[in-house]
């Protein structure tokens, strides 16, 4: 659970958390990784300091599952290598 300094805290910071690139201020994460979740992923990681806390900390341990999903199969199946 996060309270909420650390969800106004992540919205003021400037680099994204998981790629370290700039961010709009009171987003979660930059535009570059919201544009790579699913566009029912997207929506509550926009604006967070307007959201509930246990919606934002829901919201950001789903997309970090789906990263660690989602890339974590593409490695399985070769992608990124060359041949």
């Amino acid at each position: 659970m996060m309270s909420k300094t650390q969800v106004e805290s992540l919205a003021r910071r400037r680099n994204c958390p998981r790629c370290n690139f700039d961010k709009t201020s009171g987003n979660a994460l930059c535009r570059r990784c919201r544009y790579k979740l699913p566009a029912n992923m997207r929506m509550p990681l926009e604006e967070i300091v307007s959201k509930d806390m246990w919606l934002v900390a829901r919201a950001l341990r789903a997309a970090a599952s789906y990263f660690d999903v989602h890339f974590a199969s593409i490695r399985r199946f070769g992608g990124g290598r060359v041949y």
